[in-house]
């Protein structure tokens, strides 16, 4: 009686497995086509470069999954033999978990922040992004959602490069400042900057922004964490750079800070009245990948 029963949790685990791979497979976006997208460039300038960087990686990360699912379900079906990575992307199913093949596919660690539900959704939250800003002639959109992208840092540098390509200055000469602005969300923005990009979906921990008198202040009771407006990265000469009255705030993955986990991506400006150093001893800190972000 006892083996039936095993049996039977076995059946009712492998339907539920089998379930999720089929809503995954469904759900899981188109690879995009790199020849058409290089195609339809006008002017290669940084942010493009950044668009086709990105695309490159998405791809490799979409064709691993689906590869992934696909031989699970042949080994489901008995056509392959079960092997060490298609049980451990089965098992991430069960648990609802991000199977660590697929996690080394976005080189960050966001399985210590999401379920493998919350982490499929962001990766076809990203996938999405990347469709509207590779569309036609690969404009960048009016914001971008900094923690939808693989590798942030190469976007905020982009920002300096199309500055100084501008400007015909080196690019060593260059520096970045954020700006806060009073919009909550992307939706409210209208108006295209002359220069720097906005960004938004960062979120603070430690403190809290004040929208009225536009600085950093000491966070509510019982609130750690908050989602900021939309942000502005404003490319600055060296020469010109001037952070007196700013926090000079870490920018991490996730809530796991600067460890194996969670690398440090940037350094942000953040207007305080307060010394900057109060923020610093609070570990005032912005994060990327965080439940209030998504």
């Amino acid at each position: 009686g006892g083996g039936g029963g095993g049996g039977g949790g076995g059946a009712g685990k492998e339907s539920i497995v089998r379930a999720a791979v089929e809503d995954m497979l469904e759900r899981l976006p188109e690879m995009f086509n790199m020849i058409d997208l290089e195609s339809r460039i006008v002017d290669k300038n940084p942010y493009v470069v950044c668009a086709l960087q990105e695309s490159i990686r998405m791809n490799g990360c979409l064709e691993f999954i689906r590869r992934s699912l696909e031989e699970l379900t042949l080994g489901l079906d008995g056509a392959l033999n079960m092997s060490d990575a298609m049980e451990m992307v089965l098992n991430g199913i069960v648990m609802n978990k991000v199977p660590p093949s697929w996690m080394a596919q976005m080189s960050t660690r966001v399985q210590e922040v999401f379920s493998l539900t919350k982490w499929f959704q962001y990766l076809c939250d990203m996938h999405e992004q990347l469709d509207r800003w590779t569309a036609g002639s690969v404009e960048l959109p009016l914001s971008i959602w900094l923690p939808g992208l693989f590798n942030a840092k190469a976007f905020v540098t982009s920002v300096q490069q199309v500055y100084a390509r501008k400007h015909q200055l080196p690019l060593d000469v260059m520096k970045f400042k954020t700006e806060i602005t009073l919009k909550t969300s992307p939706d409210k923005l209208n108006e295209t900057l002359e220069e720097g990009t906005y960004i938004h979906g960062l979120t603070m921990e430690g403190a809290r922004w004040d929208m009225k008198d536009g600085v950093v202040k000491d966070s509510h009771p019982k609130v750690l964490r908050e989602l900021l407006p939309c942000m502005i990265v404003v490319p600055v000469r060296a020469d010109v750079y001037d952070i007196n009255g700013y926090y000079l705030c870490p920018v991490y993955m996730n809530m796991q800070r600067a460890n194996v986990y969670s690398a440090m991506v940037s350094v942000f400006t953040l207007k305080t009245l307060d010394d900057p150093i109060k923020w610093t001893l609070a570990s005032v800190a912005l994060l990327m990948q965080d439940e209030l972000s998504v």
